[in-house]
């Protein structure tokens, strides 16, 4: 996101705000705003991108210090103090920010992602927000245990660690993060507010900037495919189609076999293609047959749904808005050491050009 509105809306929160906690608790640290997060273990340290992106750090503030209100605890409770990392995988992430004691997942409330150019998950000891696609913000954290950079661009990064990655490498699933506390060091870290206003505020701003940007893209994609395939048929649901060679014979039945093969862009132009793994799409090398059981396999949906209308030696292209592709989940490979992780991002309109090899009968 653009996030114009950030810099003028901070300025004016930091100029109103009054903030709270203590302003110089610890000397040791620079000027700044920071997480002490308590666990048996030891203390993680987080320093928070406050004046980058001010709508996740207040959030994240408000609910530590129970100043924002949620759908979970009344106000004045402190939300982190008693959850648990419940979600730990080695050389990627620690997670945790359910609500404390409870099964809880989040606040019950969602805020728009924060993206900034500049931060990026290229090192361990980042703080970022865990979520359920875009724009689905609450309450869960992560802190990278390693290069995640291929997250850049999908998740909000507010902030790193400062001190206690030996803790950080030291936590395993089910540790309990027994208190949040805040420290505000220099005067824009002891007036940078985390109120329900001021929040509700920020994400009112980006919310609006959101569904432009959305505007946007949406009218750019429409350009890109007339340009570039301006003789496809409208299918149901926003598929577009044209089928380039025509099959023989009959379409397939439920529990037949298919043998196919795809290759593949988003319409920006990074081609991908099928493998030999259940026809999952990999970076940089020719496609690959796959078998499909009709009737029971699952790729995406837009291909799911085309396959059964497909004759022997069909060829189609196939245009599928992210509703029919991977939707808001993306698509992540697996990962190869040395190799630049392949991913296709949440809400990626994606071409195929997708040809039905055989149909081996059940």
């Amino acid at each position: 996101m653009k996030y114009g509105w950030r810099i003028i809306a901070l300025s004016g929160l930091l100029a109103a705000g009054t903030g709270s906690g203590p302003a110089c608790r610890h000397s040791k640290y620079p000027d700044g705003l920071y997480a002490e997060l308590q666990l048996q273990k030891g203390t993680i340290v987080l320093s928070l991108e406050y004046e980058k992106t001010p709508m996740t750090v207040v959030n994240f503030v408000g609910l530590a210090e129970g100043t924002i209100q949620n759908q979970v605890f009344p106000e004045g409770r402190k939300f982190f103090d008693g959850c648990k990392f419940h979600r730990v995988i080695p050389g990627h992430v620690i997670q945790a920010g359910m609500a404390g004691g409870t099964d809880k997942s989040g606040p019950e409330y969602a805020f728009p992602n924060e993206i900034v150019p500049g931060l990026s998950h290229d090192h361990a000891g980042v703080l970022g927000m865990a979520n359920g696609g875009p724009h689905t913000n609450g309450s869960q954290f992560y802190i990278t245990l390693g290069d995640r950079s291929y997250l850049d661009g999908d998740y909000t990064i507010f902030g790193h660690v400062h001190e206690g990655m030996d803790v950080v490498n030291a936590v395993a699933q089910g540790d309990l993060l027994k208190t949040v506390t805040i420290v505000r060091v220099g005067e824009k870290a002891r007036h940078f507010p985390s109120d329900t206003a001021t929040f509700k505020a920020l994400v009112e701003a980006a919310t609006l900037e959101v569904a432009e940007e959305e505007k946007e893209k949406r009218q750019r994609e429409v350009e890109l495919i007339k340009r570039n395939w301006p003789d496809t048929e409208d299918g149901a649901a926003g598929l577009k189609y044209k089928i380039l060679l025509e099959g023989k014979g009959k379409k397939c039945a439920p529990g037949d076999t298919l043998k196919v093969f795809y290759s593949g862009q988003i319409l920006e132009g990074r081609a991908f293609a099928s493998s030999a793994d259940l026809g999952k799409p990999k970076a940089d090398a020719p496609p690959e047959v796959f078998e499909y059981e009709a009737g029971k396999s699952n790729l995406v949906p837009g291909i799911d749904a085309a396959l059964p209308e497909m004759k022997k030696g069909e060829k189609r292209l196939l245009i599928l808005p992210p509703g029919l592709a991977y939707k808001t989940n993306g698509f992540y490979a697996k990962e190869v050491k040395g190799e630049k992780r392949f991913v296709i991002s949440p809400n990626t309109t994606l071409v195929y050009t997708i040809e039905l090899v055989d149909i081996v009968k059940k």
